[in-house]
């Protein structure tokens, strides 16, 4: 063979040899129509999808809002945060590769900001679009993420932030998305179930915090205890006031209230604050029941003066309480009792001698509950006996209209004055109207006739 011919044979196995890489990676090559990029069949096989991240949980209590790191291509290849909420979608560019590589715009931890595209870029980079018209979202071209809407279609893909640097060319947004996929497929994911990837990134809601409080029993006499019961679920720390303070998670006390008072309960928990409150009435003692006294000799009542012709004197009377025996003092002195039942006796004091004139006499009986009854008088000792009243007899010990009359007024029962006319007698002369007083006065049948029927007194 001639060196010619050698010599020939020797290019055409180098030509052959050098373009046989080039032909291999037209295989791989990508053409750009319409703003849309478009792949060989080689490139659209779907790579590997990995861990999908979790998106920035954005304003969790007011509007939740999904913000991921991404990057756009459409007129131009951006990066920035793409904000997903339940009523669409926004992207504000950080970086934009249109003029220069601007510096890098940091956003505040929790806050949502929207930030303008470079202003050679006239704003085209960015949008925000309402779900309801987003006409289409899908992945294309194996890895890339294209979102339609109103004649525009841009090409995403999730792209972390500290990456955004990396991408400035078609080829090195290709690579990224490849890289990607599984960040890609989990914004595609979140646009389409917004609420189930919510789910997965919002912190459970803490468990509900409740507190009770009730007052045992609600109204009380002043001077009464009172019980306060308490109960929560949830909570770290309780304060009951007023004058309370810290309490247990659960439990009661006694108190004594003075005044009416509304007790509050503040729980805190996890959950927040909760308060429960009770209004506990606090109302003025009942009045002590007071005794029945009645003096029978002299037949005095509240503040009147009586004529005595004679000293020493003796003072008698009867008393009655439905709680029990009072004790009857007559000047502060003690005096012989009788009882006539366990809820009535008749008294005597000692004789007492009177100094010539007007004589202050103060007849007091208590029962157990510090009831009272009181009659004060004036025994006037004069040299004269004293003037018969026309219907008073020499009966002592006998009842008079007046004395019959307060003991029906003092609640004693019409049997039992009854009972004591029968024992005593009277000493007045009843007529048609003092009858009818004392029936008016509540006496019953029983005391009319036994007043009917007493001795018949002889008058003075």
């Amino acid at each position: 063979m001639s060196t010619s011919l050698r010599f020939r044979w020797i290019f055409l196995v180098l030509v052959i040899f050098l373009l046989f890489p080039f032909q291999k990676a037209g295989a791989g090559q990508t053409t750009f129509g319409m703003g849309v990029r478009k792949h060989s069949a080689a490139q659209a096989v779907t790579p590997p999808v990995g861990e999908a991240p979790k998106p920035q949980l954005l304003n969790a209590d007011s509007t939740p809002t999904l913000r991921y790191p991404v990057s756009v291509w459409e007129s131009s290849i951006s990066c920035g945060w793409l904000d997903v909420t339940r009523s669409g979608v926004s992207y504000t560019v950080v970086e934009s590769g249109r003029a220069g590589k601007p510096a890098l715009k940091r956003f505040a931890p929790g806050e949502v900001q929207h930030l303008l595209a470079p202003a050679d870029a006239a704003g085209g980079e960015e949008f925000e679009v309402r779900s309801g018209e987003i006409l289409s979202i899908q992945i294309v071209k194996g890895s890339l993420l294209q979102v339609t809407f109103a004649r525009r279609a841009p090409l995403l893909t999730y792209l972390p932030q500290d990456q955004w640097g990396t991408v400035e060319k078609p080829r090195q947004f290709m690579g990224a998305a490849q890289l990607n996929l599984a960040g890609t497929m989990a914004i595609q994911r979140a646009m389409q179930e917004f609420d189930s990837v919510l789910a997965t990134v919002k912190p459970p809601a803490p468990p509900p915090l409740e507190v009770s409080l009730r007052a045992e029993p609600p109204t009380v006499e002043k001077g009464r205890p009172v019980t306060l019961v308490w109960n929560s679920t949830n909570a770290t720390s309780l304060d009951l006031e007023p004058g309370v303070g810290r309490v247990a998670a659960a439990g009661g006390m006694s108190l004594l209230p003075q005044d009416s008072t509304n007790y509050t309960l503040t729980a805190i928990g996890p959950a927040g604050a909760k308060a429960a409150s009770v209004y506990v009435t606090v109302t003025a003692p009942a009045p002590a029941a007071v005794p029945t006294l009645v003096l029978t000799e002299p037949s005095a009542a509240e503040g009147e003066t009586v004529e005595v012709a004679s000293s020493p004197l003796v003072i008698r009377g009867v008393v009655m309480d439905a709680s029990g025996m009072p004790v009857v003092t007559v000047n502060g002195g003690s005096v012989t009792m009788r009882p006539t039942s366990a809820q009535a006796a008749q008294f005597r004091s000692d004789p007492i001698d009177l100094q010539p004139g007007e004589n202050k006499f103060e007849v007091v009986a208590v029962n157990s509950a510090h009831g009272h009854a009181k009659v004060t008088f004036i025994a006037r000792l004069s040299s004269s006996p004293p003037k018969a009243q026309p219907t008073e007899t020499s009966n002592s010990r006998g009842l008079g209209k007046a004395e019959i009359l307060s003991l029906l007024k003092g609640d004693v029962p019409s049997e039992r004055i009854a009972a004591l006319v029968k024992e005593r007698g009277i000493k007045f002369v009843p007529t048609p109207d003092d009858l009818k007083d004392i029936r008016g006065a509540g006496g019953g049948d029983d005391l009319i006739d036994a007043i009917n029927q007493a001795p018949a007194p002889t008058r003075n």
